[in-house]
């Protein structure tokens, strides 16, 4: 791990003009149709890098995928793009990277790990498990079979509630196939580790996604504004930041001088 300092260029030339994709907030999965379940995600950061982005001429598109609830670019040179769970955020950014040249993606966004396949209660559970089961696959087939056949808004009163939940697509690992000459910012956010640990799951996932850069930032650190990270790059040097402005404001040169 090499702490690395960049010297960014003030301006570039105007042909240089780049499209930027922006994830921000978090994901939130649909239990029914009043429920969700989601993370605590702002999308703070995500707001201030397309801010900072709006901020220069270089860049000329700038689309902010974010979740329902999370804070909002001020510039209007951004296009907001608001989405509810993960398939949806997958099916959006897919349209726009299939649609639009993107120089750039950053991916701050709070993906949702898991999402509802289905809703049953215990006792029905009880149900159809009493007969027995054998292996997983199985398990997964009884509860299906003992699924509410209408949740579309679960009733207050249902005792005991069970939810069967199945991992998401990882969006992330789908981005160079869709642009191949992307700079792509990936985020890993973990808790309470040391440095090294965090160095090493980041650049883990860097390499596991061809990703040029991954912001690693340590869950328990982050209060307001306050955001210690470190931007890890191919080659495993490393430049550090303080707040969630100097991360914005890193990523936008470090992204424009990917671009020379």
């Amino acid at each position: 791990m090499q702490d690395k300092g960049f010297d960014f260029p003030q301006t570039l030339c105007l042909n240089e003009v780049m499209n930027i994709l922006i994830t921000a907030g978090g994901t939130s999965e649909p239990i029914d149709e009043v429920r969700t379940i989601t993370n605590s995600a702002t999308g703070r950061l995500g707001s201030l890098v397309a801010d900072a982005c709006a901020a220069r001429e270089e860049f000329a598109k700038i689309f902010y995928v974010c979740g329902q609830q999370a804070l909002r670019p001020v510039s209007e040179r951004v296009t907001v793009c608001p989405i509810l769970g993960t398939l949806d955020l997958q099916e959006t950014c897919t349209k726009i990277l299939k649609e639009e040249k993107i120089d750039a993606i950053v991916h701050s966004m709070a993906v949702s790990d898991y999402l509802v396949e289905s809703v049953t209660t215990l006792s029905e559970l009880a149900k159809v498990l009493s007969a027995g089961a054998e292996g997983e696959e199985e398990l997964h087939r009884l509860f299906n079979e003992a699924a509410l056949k209408d949740f579309h808004k679960l009733s207050s009163s249902l005792k005991s509630p069970v939810l069967l939940l199945k991992q998401t697509p990882k969006v992330l690992s789908g981005f160079r196939a869709l642009a191949p000459e992307a700079q792509i910012i990936g985020f890993k956010l973990l808790s309470q580790v040391s440095e090294e640990e965090l160095f090493s799951v980041a650049s883990a996932l860097l390499k596991k996604n061809d990703c040029n850069y991954v912001l690693a930032n340590d869950g328990a650190k982050i209060h307001g504004d306050s955001h210690p990270a470190m931007l890890i790059d191919r080659e495993g040097q490393v430049r550090h930041y303080a707040t969630k402005q100097e991360i914005a404001a890193g990523i936008v040169m470090t992204l424009l001088e990917g671009k020379k």
